[in-house]
């Protein structure tokens, strides 16, 4: 199970709209929206049942692509 963290999400950002964007890239576990200190700018924690390869293949793919005016960003978390 590998953690892994976005940023740059919309203020809107949705459990579910997580899940299924991130679906294509493996099995999506747990998803934590964390809106603490600005709303306007969340962060996720998503969960997801991937080898290290995959993780590494996926926040290469999504880090700095531009969304909704958003830059969003991924990384791979060590614990």
């Amino acid at each position: 199970m590998k953690k892994i963290m976005f940023s740059g999400l919309p203020a809107d950002v949705s459990e579910s709209g997580l899940r299924q964007a991130l679906a294509r890239f493996g099995p999506v576990g747990e998803i934590a929206i964390v809106r603490d200190g600005d709303p306007q700018q969340p962060i996720a924690i998503v969960e997801m049942r991937i080898t290290d390869q995959a993780a590494f293949d996926l926040t290469t793919r999504i880090t700095d692509i531009w969304h909704d005016g958003r830059r969003i960003n991924a990384w791979v978390l060590l614990h």
